[in-house]
């Protein structure tokens, strides 16, 4: 767990800047832009380290949970996979003190937020998610079947082979939906559609995650009737 030990510090080191940023901005900031890039929702400024919290909230929990549980986990997840979901987490925990500086500054020079603004974001946004799509692809394959994380259906779980192979699909679905959210994210960096985005989004979701499912039902199915 080297690495765990290394990304704890990291993500207070994270959240104690976004404390430090904090104290620089206004009361009050805006905390989400909706799909027309217009700043729907404001709140307070102490919203921002709140979010900063969940990746150190998560290197804890993960670290209590295995030691003190004694869970036997394939190295590739401890060493690697945990501590790169809390680094993949962490750019985001910055979107929102990103959004508070830009408005600010928009107000400040009397102009309105632009919509561009908001697809800067969601291209950055979806180009981490398909980096971490294709970064899990090359460590699905070896999680063993376990009920912590990894493709958990009643089918994997309850039928060894039916994990193996679908956790061996997964490896390709979760590198493919990888490069066709990086497609999109291109797309909607271009066209400055969010709808691109959008779409993107939901047919990576389906192949990464709905493929390996049914496939697990109908491997777990034939096995069943055999």
């Amino acid at each position: 767990m080297k690495i765990l030990k290394f990304i704890l510090p990291l993500t207070i080191l994270n959240l104690i800047a976004l404390i430090l940023i904090t104290f620089g901005l206004p009361d009050i900031v805006p905390i989400h832009i909706n799909l027309l890039g217009v700043v729907d929702a404001f709140g307070s400024r102490w919203f921002i380290p709140i979010i900063g919290l969940i990746p150190v909230f998560m290197g804890v929990i993960c670290k209590i949970y295995i030691y003190n549980h004694h869970v036997d986990l394939n190295k590739e997840i401890e060493d690697k996979i945990i501590p790169a979901i809390a680094i993949i987490l962490i750019p985001f925990t910055w979107i929102p003190a990103i959004l508070a500086l830009i408005f600010q500054e928009n107000i400040n020079s009397s102009s309105t937020p632009s919509i561009f603004i908001s697809m800067d974001l969601t291209v950055f946004v979806l180009v981490i998610i398909a980096i971490f799509f294709v970064f899990l692809s090359y460590y699905i394959k070896n999680i063993k079947q376990n009920w912590f994380m990894g493709i958990r259906t009643p089918w994997t779980l309850k039928n060894e082979s039916v994990w193996k192979k679908t956790h061996k699909l997964g490896m390709y679905t979760f590198r493919i939906s990888g490069l066709v959210l990086l497609a999109f994210a291109s797309a909607t960096f271009i066209t400055k559609d969010i709808f691109h985005g959008i779409i993107g989004l939901i047919i990576a979701i389906i192949i990464a995650a709905a493929i390996p499912i049914i496939y697990s039902y109908t491997e777990f199915k034939k096995i069943k009737d055999n």
